[in-house]
């Protein structure tokens, strides 16, 4: 089927259902990132690969929302379809909202998936069709359709995290649970995000493409902990291992039945921005339930690293920059040889030089490597037969990641394969300033993210420039390579704390012509005090050398390049024991000091 026999398709059910339009969101019943294929509807009626996106379709017409990342991206992919593309948060695009209720009218139905839709959202665009005497109605209409071509759900085997690799058994995590409900006026908690099950009770599966977590629900009250998953998935010895923790275990599609059947009076903290709308609506139709909304206690406790976690991510990250030194050195090697190199062959050599590593499971997220132009789209997809070759100038963005036995890691270089030019060299000089000015920011212990998120666009700002995302996010435990609450963007209210870690990726992306982003992940320490208050700062977690060739030294600060020379000796001193000498002697020309 054609993209617009789909979108056809999905217009005509909902006609049969006595409705008037469909509406498709990125997302599971669990509030994924990145979704198991089973999930992925929007991807399949749209052809759109992005994230983070919404599809309407009414009987006049279809548009698909996507965020800055993608806008390139939509574009190229909606081309030659009927479907229109939005590019939200762009002057003079209507909202989702304004859009609905532009195009229904009183009396009109729209449906939605309820159990793959947050409350919050559903809520939300209710009550934007409301205005204008429509309704929004949970109804999957989008399964018969696809039936045929759906993906099945996934049910690979699932594993318990030690103490060792965690620093805690699930038995203390639920009381550290417990204890925040109790502040927060609350009894039971739905936990609905596949990072938050796997956080709670250390499980971890590989359901979701490059993250390590397990399709699952939990239930926690004052006294008991029910895990919701496939028959069979764990082995004896960990489910005996749960049970010994106080955890019992339900089939994953008993959630909504278990909730009905609830007779004991209990609060219910509930997430709306994470609980679908379905759930959401069987704890509300209980009466013995009282739901509260307020935020998972677990987002903000797994968002702090433990002693034992940060131990593991340091050895993770040696691990990691290792491989990724391994992998700079095959990169020059193959372009001064005058080696034909696309796009796709980045992910191979990277792959490569993790897999040597020790503890390797998989790649955190889809690796970028964007030549040229194509690295001004922040999310870009290098596909074989679906790529560029790598020219000898300009630069090659490379973003990744990997998933270890000891933690998760994610690193963008933009390297220069050739000559650049004068536009090239001051943008990727900017950038580095801006990354400089957040990674040696100091600042009182009151500050957010959205504050802090300043401190990186400075440099960028005072040439009238900006990148349309945050500036760095969350980075979990053998997790989600994207994890809340801490982030460093507008709008961010999380107050930063020490053990904290967040991800410091400035960029420029400009259209047609190029994209550069310098990465590292970085860890909030506490800085001491003195009469003015506590200081926190940052340190560096990711050791790999940046390149420095792109750099017009004479616009660094003597900061600047006092930074980059004392980050330089942290990486040589950090990588060099696990270095050849070959190897010893390349980091020691990368890492060798700068100066004006």
């Amino acid at each position: 089927m054609t993209t617009n026999e789909k979108i056809a398709a999905l217009r005509a059910a909902a006609k049969a259902a006595g409705a008037d339009g469909v509406m498709l969101v990125t997302s599971d019943p669990h509030s994924s990132e990145y979704l198991p294929e089973h999930y992925c509807s929007l991807n399949w009626f749209s052809g759109f690969t992005g994230e983070n996106s919404t599809l309407i379709v009414t009987a006049a017409g279809s548009a698909l929302w996507s965020d800055g990342r993608f806008y390139i991206q939509a574009d190229r992919q909606l081309a030659g379809t009927e479907i229109e593309s939005m590019h939200a948060g762009a002057a003079g695009v209507p909202t989702v909202e304004q859009y609905l209720k532009d195009h229904l009218k009183a009396g009109q139905t729209m449906l939605t998936d309820g159990g793959c839709m947050p409350a919050a959202l559903f809520e939300r665009y209710g009550a934007a069709l409301a205005e204008v005497g429509a309704a929004l109605r949970s109804r999957d209409v989008v399964s018969p359709l696809w039936a045929d071509a759906r993906p099945a759900l996934p049910d690979t085997p699932c594993f318990l995290l030690s103490r060792e690799q965690t620093g805690a058994n699930a038995d203390e995590k639920l009381a550290a649970v417990r204890a925040e409900l109790k502040k927060a006026g609350a009894t039971a908690l739905a936990v609905t995000q596949l990072d938050c099950v796997g956080w709670l009770l250390n499980l971890r599966a590989h359901d979701l493409p490059c993250t390590p977590l397990a399709i699952a629900y939990a239930f926690v009250t004052m006294d008991r902990c029910v895990l919701f998953l496939a028959d069979g998935r764990l082995d004896p010895d960990d489910a005996t291992v749960l049970k010994n923790n106080g955890v019992e275990l339900r089939g994953y599609g008993e959630l909504l039945d278990f909730v009905a059947a609830l007779d004991c009076d209990e609060t219910v903290l509930v997430e709306k921005d994470s609980t679908n709308y379905d759930l959401y609506a069987a704890l509300q139709a209980n009466p013995h339930l009282t739901v509260k909304s307020g935020a998972d206690p677990i987002t903000a406790l797994k968002g702090v690293k433990n002693e034992v976690e940060l131990a593991n991510l340091k050895e993770c990250h040696i691990r990691d920059g290792v491989a990724m030194v391994r992998f700079q050195m095959d990169l020059e090697q193959a372009l001064a040889e005058g080696r034909p190199l696309r796009e796709a062959d980045i992910d191979t050599m990277l792959h490569r030089r993790r897999a040597e590593q020790p503890g390797f499971d998989e790649e955190s997220f889809t690796t970028i490597a964007a030549y040229g132009p194509n690295a001004a789209m922040m999310h870009y997809t290098a596909r074989p037969g679906a790529d560029s070759a790598i020219e000898p100038h300009g630069f090659l963005l490379v973003d990744c990641g990997g998933q270890y036995d000891c933690g998760t890691t994610d690193i963008t270089r933009t390297y220069p394969v050739g000559p650049l030019t004068d536009n090239e060299r001051r943008y990727y000089t900017w950038t580095l300033q801006c990354h400089i000015d957040i990674a040696r920011a100091q600042w009182l212990d009151y500050c957010t993210g959205f504050a802090l998120d300043s401190f990186a666009r400075g440099p960028l700002w005072q040439h009238q420039i900006n990148y349309r995302c945050g500036t760095g996010h969350g980075v979990g435990f053998m997790g989600n390579v994207h994890e809340g609450p801490q982030s460093l963007r507008p709008r961010n209210e999380i107050v930063f704390v020490p053990g904290m870690t967040i991800t410091d990726e400035p960029g420029v992306y400009e259209t047609d012509e190029v994209g550069i982003r310098i990465e590292n992940e970085l860890v909030c320490v506490d800085r001491g005090e003195n009469q003015y208050g506590r200081w926190l700062g940052f340190e560096p977690m990711t050791y790999v050398p940046i390149a420095v060739e792109p750099v017009l030294a004479d616009e660094l600060s003597r900061a600047q390049i006092d930074w980059i020379n004392g980050y330089h000796k942290l990486v040589y001193d950090t990588l060099a024991p696990r270095l050849t000498e070959e190897e010893r002697a390349w980091l020691a020309q990368k890492t060798a000091p700068i100066g004006r």
